[in-house]
Formats: C-alpha cells, sequence, structure tokens
C-alpha cells in the first residue's frame, strides 16, 4: 500500500464526520506523515495503524468531543448520543491490538461495564414495562368495570372509576420517571466508558519504557 492509498482509505472510512471535519483530519494526518517521513503504507501502518483502525479511533475522538461539548455548554445529551458515543469507543477499542496489561486490564474493565450497563438498562427497561403494564390493566378493568357498575350499583361504580383514575395518575407518574431513570443509567454508563477510553488513549501513547 503507498502512503497515497492508505490516505485515501482513511479519508473515505471516515463517513460519520462533516466534510471540514473529514479535511482537517486528512490536513492533520498528511502534514504528519510527511513530518514524521513515513514513506510507504507499511511505515504508516507501523505507526499509526491500519486505515481502519484510525478511522475508529478519530471517529470515536470526535463522538467524545462533541459529547463534552455539549456537557460544557450545558446542553442535555440524548440517550441516542450517548449511545453512539459508546458504539464509537467499543469499534475503537475492538479495532485496536491490545498488548500492554495495563491497556488489556482496562478494556476488560470497558467491556464488563457495558454488559453490566446494559443489564441494568435492560432490566429497568423490563420492569418498566411490567409496571406500566400492569397499571394501564388495572385501569383499563376498573375503568370498564366502573362505568358498566355505575348503573347498577352507583357507590361500587364509583369507587371501581376512582381505581381506575388512580390508575392512569400512577401510569401518568410512571412513565416520565421510568424514562429519566434509563436515561439517568445511560448517562453514568456512558460517562464512566468515556473516562476509561480516555485512560485507555492515553496508556497507549506512553513511550514503552514507562509501562
Amino acid at each position: 500500500m503507498t502512503t497515497d492509498a492508505y490516505l485515501k482509505e482513511l479519508q473515505r472510512r471516515l463517513h460519520g464526520l462533516s466534510d471540514s471535519e473529514r479535511s482537517d483530519v486528512m490536513d492533520f494526518y498528511t502534514e504528519y506523515v510527511e513530518d514524521a517521513n513515513l514513506t510507504s503504507g507499511d511505515a504508516i501502518v507501523s505507526k499509526l495503524g491500519t486505515p481502519k483502525q484510525l478511522a475508529r479511533k478519530v471517529l470515536a475522538d470526535y463522538s467524545i468531543k462533541e459529547n463534552e461539548t455539549a456537557e460544557q455548554k450545558g446542553e442535555r445529551r440524548t440517550p441516542r448520543s450517548n449511545a453512539n458515543m459508546v458504539w464509537m469507543i467499543i469499534l475503537a477499542i475492538l479495532s485496536t491490538p491490545v498488548t500492554i496489561p495495563a491497556a488489556i486490564a482496562i478494556v476488560a474493565v470497558l467491556f464488563a461495564v457495558v454488559v453490566v450497563m446494559v443489564a441494568l438498562i435492560g432490566s429497568g427497561i423490563v420492569v418498566a414495562v411490567a409496571l406500566v403494564g400492569g397499571a394501564i390493566a388495572v385501569a383499563g378493568v376498573s375503568l370498564y368495570t366502573g362505568a358498566y357498575m355505575v348503573f347498577t350499583n352507583f357507590f361500587v361504580g364509583i369507587a371501581y372509576l376512582g381505581v381506575g383514575l388512580t390508575g392512569v395518575g400512577v401510569i401518568l407518574i410512571l412513565i416520565p420517571l421510568c424514562y429519566y431513570i434509563i436515561r439517568f443509567l445511560i448517562q453514568i454508563s456512558a460517562n464512566f466508558i468515556r473516562f476509561l477510553y480516555r485512560k485507555f488513549s492515553n496508556r497507549r501513547q506512553q513511550p514503552k519504557g514507562d509501562h
């Protein structure tokens, strides 16, 4: 692989960036390759990794930067943006050969966090669906029964209607409550994964003599 072929392949894989961001990345690495006197694709690969590996690292870094910028501005980060950042980080980690024991430990912890995060969020969704579904069932049956019985046994019918309306109130409370709890879990997990990736990246960039 030639230097030009490497850079073209890198540019092709930066599909998640805007035109200006992609241009900045290509300008930076083109200048880096020239300054480091990397005259062949193999030399670049030995220094920066394959175009696929480097592109995934760049995309992860940009995703983290975007997430941190939103945090600094006080903007609310959506579960989708956090999930996208986590996915970019996972791809970057998976595409990077890891041989340093400390880095291996960080990767292991990162994947453990991902598993725990998925388990917690999945459990939260199941519990939320069960609670909301149960409340809907109780409210529906109570309202139907109350509407039917109010003409035959007024006070019993009113009691059922009261239970049904209470169920509706519980539903209106549970839905946003479950949403914010799940969103909180996603945010905490995303922040911790971002922190671990920073540690992983810093460890990789240290000279070998420091390990």
